[in-house]
């Protein structure tokens, strides 16, 4: 089920306790925003879930940071790990 034709995926997640965090993420998509670059999408759970394809970014909010484009991220892929928070995304780069 391609849900993420043209946008970046999460190429590598090492927030164990997300439930949707299975040898990748497979959320459908992920939002990234807030005060600082935390995946909206994390969910604190043992019980694992999601689509079978690793997951997309759906939608950023960080205005601040250099790879967001009218609230859609243009990295060509992103980590989210510890940070700020448990899941923040780690490919975060603040605006020159």
């Amino acid at each position: 089920m391609p849900v993420s034709i043209g946008l970046p995926i999460v190429s590598s997640c090492s927030v164990a306790s997300c439930g949707y965090n299975h040898d990748g993420c497979h959320a459908g998509a992920i939002s990234v925003g807030g005060s600082h670059a935390h995946c909206n999408t994390f969910v604190d759970t043992a019980d694992k879930g999601g689509a079978d394809a690793t997951a997309a970014v759906g939608a950023c909010s960080l205005e601040d940071c250099q790879h967001n484009d009218n609230l859609m991220c243009t990295a060509d892929s992103i980590a989210v790990g510890g940070s700020t928070d448990v899941a923040d995304c780690l490919t975060f780069a603040a605006r020159v």
